[in-house]
């Protein structure tokens, strides 16, 4: 068939009705890609893992005015005026809020069993913020340039971190390994495997960041960077569990990513000159590790018997076990110790409800992790995301074998933040291309 076009001058109203209409519709467009940011957000995460700063500067009023209780809720009001939502019908929010719920139940369940409870309250609702980092951070992101801020924010307090690390490392260094090189970085009120356990989330996110992301060179050097912050922690922190977990999570993220034969060549260099590149005092205590009877050290002897108390302690409450922080309580474990292991430290406090949740919740997240693989374009920031985010995950759940890298809201916070990255990707309007460099 044949189509005419009438001139201009013949309609000039309908001319000016297509333009007008145009013009709405682009100005529409435009207003909907700028889009607020919660800058409240930005600043929370920057200061979330420098405990050093905000436990020994920022002001605590008291009555549940300090740092972390104010920037959360600053955060969220944010988050309500950017009018951010939680992404729909993802299976990982719903485990999470179950899990949270039966934290809250647990939290009860512990005043019949133990005494001395007064601060599990405050202790529940520290891990709860951190967790709850999953839906504060999908409600502030509406756009790619959001993700890429969040990010930002992440990235921004690495360098300190490693000045403070290898201040702290030229202190104490020493040629040979000891207990008094295990330093803790700016996680003044924790230890150096909860800091170790920080410094693998973001190595290996970082890592899938570089090798699978197509973004611009100031990127990649900014990405590059605070890998290179993050190792500086994770070798100076003296972990053996966490070494195990950093290579475990790299491995990941290379047998997971779509273009791994490009890092043939590469790793096969480094698994060659890593021995001779370490400081004596790394390779010692990363030789030292071993969990054969006889051969084992004060500390891996003391886990053993720790995990012991948990599983009798579970038989005994199988249901619902005796509470949210009861295994430290001398009516539970005569030595007043943790359980170094997460899972079975959620049998004896939460017993089989406790545990059902928790791995509900840590297979929801790598069900979306897995899902993103799938549905994303290779080279794209949705994709390196989730690449990194399973990689993550095989580490933090390692390191849960022989501590608690799930509890503590600095440890965590970074996690749960980059599983609402993932979460919302799918959600978010399609990335633009990044441009192609110039011959």
């Amino acid at each position: 068939s044949t189509y005419t076009t009438a001139p201009a001058s013949a309609c000039p109203m309908a001319v000016g009705t297509f333009d007008a209409g145009s013009t709405s519709v682009h100005a529409k467009a435009q207003a909907r890609t700028k889009v607020a940011s919660n800058w409240a957000l930005y600043v929370f995460l920057f200061l979330l893992p420098l405990q050093n700063i905000h436990s020994a500067y920022l002001p605590n009023f008291g009555g549940g005015l300090n740092f972390l209780n104010v920037g959360f809720a600053l955060s969220l009001l944010g988050a309500w005026i950017v009018r951010g939502r939680i992404a729909p019908n993802e299976p990982v929010n719903r485990w999470v809020a179950a899990y949270a719920v039966y934290s809250v139940i647990s939290l009860f369940i512990s005043y019949q069993y133990v005494s001395n409870t007064g601060t599990h309250a405050n202790i529940l609702k520290d891990h709860l913020t951190g967790v709850f980092m999953l839906y504060l951070v999908q409600m502030s992101v509406n756009d790619w340039t959001g993700v890429r801020r969040v990010i930002l924010a992440t990235l921004l307090p690495l360098p300190y971190i490693a000045k403070v690390t290898w201040v702290q490392h030229i202190r104490v260094a020493s040629w040979h390994c000891s207990d008094n090189l295990r330093i803790k970085g700016t996680f003044m009120l924790l230890g150096a495997n909860e800091f170790a356990a920080f410094c693998v989330t973001m190595a290996v996110i970082l890592f899938a960041l570089v090798i699978a992301a197509k973004t611009s060179r100031r990127w990649k050097i900014v990405l590059i960077g605070g890998m290179a912050c993050m190792i500086v922690g994770i070798m100076y922190a003296y972990s053996r569990t966490v070494y195990i977990a950093v290579i475990l999570g790299l491995l990941t993220v290379i047998l997971a990513w779509r273009g791994r034969w490009k890092l043939m060549l590469p790793l096969l260099l480094v698994a060659a000159l890593a021995p001779s590149l370490l400081p004596t005092s790394v390779v010692q205590r990363f030789d030292s590790t071993t969990v054969d009877e006889g051969q084992r050290d004060e500390s891996t002897e003391m886990r053993f018997e720790f995990w012991k108390i948990a599983w009798d302690n579970f038989l005994s409450h199988p249901v619902a076990g005796t509470g949210f922080q009861s295994f430290r309580h001398p009516e539970i474990n005569p030595y007043q110790m943790d359980t170094h292991n997460v899972y079975l430290r959620t049998l004896s406090e939460g017993g089989v409800i406790g545990g059902v949740l928790l791995l509900g919740v840590l297979f929801s997240v790598l069900h979306a992790a897995r899902r993103e693989l799938s549905a994303a374009p290779s080279g794209s920031w949705r994709y390196a995301l989730a690449l990194g985010l399973v990689g993550a995950w095989m580490g933090m759940v390692c390191g849960n074998l022989f501590g608690d890298r799930f509890t503590y809201y600095p440890v965590i916070a970074y996690f749960w933040t980059y599983v609402a990255l993932v979460v919302k990707a799918r959600h978010l309007p399609p990335e633009i291309p990044a441009p192609r460099p110039r011959p």
